[in-house]
């Protein structure tokens, strides 16, 4: 199958999630991250704001501040095809953004991401070789390409991962890991 009908067909499973059970999968996911030692060797954890069924990250970003960890949104920027984390804390407003996804409001002195983060991840359908097929938009894989210092955990819910080895572009960035509710590998 192309990477267009596999995506399809994974929105489609995904969007038949009931909210109920999908938040309580997320929240599975998170109790995984933040109990993971790639999560506590980090200081900067760079989360997504979820839409369209994808993984919740509000329970890990609530922890974070908890864990007095510095967190960072992305930031779209659709003209230039790229994406920016900008640090956020409990008090940060937010807007809709690019595709419609909600986004803090940039200020002057906002701080950016320099030093290594864990960086979490969205994506729709995943391989056992961690090949990723997202919405097309390329904006982690251009990001990552340039900013290697990261570590990447591509959150998902276990049957989003499937057995047959999806199609892949040679510039396409693999994530160091996929945690779904079942663990992380």
């Amino acid at each position: 199958m192309d990477k267009k009908s596999i995506r399809q067909k994974m929105i489609e499973k995904r969007n038949a999630l009931e909210e109920k059970k999908r938040i309580n999968l997320s929240n599975q996911i998170a109790d995984i991250i933040v109990e993971s030692e790639i999560y506590k060797k980090f200081n900067n954890i760079c989360v997504y704001q979820s839409f369209r069924g994808e993984v919740l990250c509000d329970r890990i970003k609530e922890q974070a501040f908890l864990d007095h960890k510095c967190v960072y949104l992305p930031v779209t920027d659709k003209e230039a095809h790229s994406i920016c984390f900008y640090q956020i804390d409990e008090s940060t407003t937010y807007v809709q953004g690019a595709y419609g996804i909600l986004e803090p409001v940039i200020l002057p002195g906002h701080i950016t991401l320099q030093e290594p983060a864990l960086i979490l991840m969205p994506g729709l359908v995943f391989d056992s070789m961690k090949h990723r097929i997202g919405y097309g938009g390329g904006y982690y894989d251009r990001f990552l390409e340039k900013n290697k210092k990261h570590e990447t955990i591509a959150l998902c819910y276990a049957f989003q991962v499937i057995d047959e080895i999806l199609p892949y572009e040679k510039h396409d960035v693999l994530p160091d890991y996929i945690a779904t509710e079942k663990g992380i590998f």
